[in-house]
């Protein structure tokens, strides 16, 4: 199978999940609040299976064959941020005058729940426009440190999710899975004899 090909199919499986959460945006009655939080919760899953999938791999060898396809992951997750961000404007839209959620946005930007939001979009902008092969070819050695970026945002994103949408114990407990096989990398590879 073509790589591109598989690339594609991945990412449009991993965007399924957001594609049925936009959809009920369009009905009178959607709670665009919970839709903001679903849409994040994907957000931050596919964030943290891209940042897991270098140790997962060397602790299942057969994995380390896949981890190309860690682009279509973190590709899936900065979409979901957007559609994440797009819906929390819409939310934003039931509490204001018409034309107004632009004025809400902005008082609320530099809250500590939201900001961490905003820092962890930015972040993860960077990987995502360096997630192409023309930019690799570009950026050479840099690309390594660009693509790294997925780390802060990704621990800025659980202090946004705990914070933000009250999911502090869900955020630990991503938070201890992806530490946990952070661990992995720090012990020398086993091999079968």
């Amino acid at each position: 199978m073509n790589r591109r090909f598989a690339l594609l199919a991945l990412w449009a499986v991993l965007m399924a999940p957001l594609a049925g959460l936009w959809w009920q945006t369009a009905s009178p009655d959607a709670d665009l609040d919970a839709l903001v939080a679903d849409t994040g919760n994907w957000a931050m899953a596919w964030l943290a299976i891209a940042v897991v999938m270098t140790p997962l791999a060397k602790l299942w060898r057969p994995l380390a064959r896949q981890l190309w396809l860690r682009r279509a992951v973190g590709l899936a997750a900065f979409a979901a941020s957007v559609v994440h961000l797009w819906l929390y404007v819409l939310a934003m839209r039931g509490f204001a005058e018409p034309g107004g959620e632009w004025a809400l946005i902005a008082d609320e930007a530099l809250t500590p729940g939201i900001l961490t939001g905003w820092i962890s979009l930015m972040l993860m902008l960077l990987p995502t426009l360096a997630s192409n092969d023309a930019a690799m070819r570009l950026l050479r050695r840099a690309w390594k440190p660009v693509q790294r970026l997925a780390w802060p945002a990704a621990a800025v994103a659980l202090a946004h999710m705990a914070v933000v949408h009250d999911a502090f114990s869900l955020a630990m407990a991503v938070a201890g899975i992806v530490a946990g096989l952070q661990l992995v990398r720090f012990f020398p590879a086993t091999r079968k004899v």
